[in-house]
């Protein structure tokens, strides 16, 4: 038998679910933390202009300490 469930995550929650709060997944999660809207965000995503996104899986993804670091907030 496999240890998967020995993580004891959630294998079909969202990752907006996340208690931890560790990565923002999507460019409208990404758009509320720094205060554009989910266009504007996509926009500069996709032109590469915030360094520490990344997309996975078809998706946009950052660290929240990398994104409020990369903005100044930190």
């Amino acid at each position: 038998m496999s240890d998967i469930h020995a993580l004891d995550v959630p294998v079909n929650r969202k990752p907006e679910d996340s208690n931890s709060g560790e990565f923002i997944w999507g460019a409208p999660a990404i758009s509320a933390v720094i205060g554009r809207s989910p266009r504007q965000t996509f926009h500069i995503l996709s032109g590469g202009q915030i360094k520490c996104a990344r997309k996975v899986g078809g998706r946009w993804v950052v660290s929240r300490a990398a994104l409020l670091r990369e903005f100044g907030a930190v």
